[in-house]
């Protein structure tokens, strides 16, 4: 399983990290890398105009079945509950 959380430092608190172990805890080990996330934009304001436009290409591509995945209730039931 491999997972990204894109946070701030205050975010990386005990919270955090019991939130961590308690999805980890069936692993033997883990491999924590960290790194700044500035280079995917991730930390740039966006206009309500601009994320407006970005929820409309989304829902656009869900509506035509682009660029998602579904899957049944019981199969998220499924991924949920062996996730913790």
């Amino acid at each position: 399983m491999e997972t990204t959380f894109v946070i701030t430092p205050d975010e990386l608190d005990n919270n955090f990290l019991d939130s961590l172990k308690k999805l980890f805890k069936h692993r033997k080990q883990l491999q924590i890398s960290v790194s700044v996330a500035e280079d995917f934009n991730l930390l740039q304001t966006e206009t309500p105009q601009a994320h407006l436009a970005r929820l409309e290409k989304c829902l656009s591509e869900v509506n035509k079945g682009e660029n998602s995945i579904t899957f049944t209730d019981a199969q998220l039931d499924d991924i949920i509950f062996d996730k913790l």
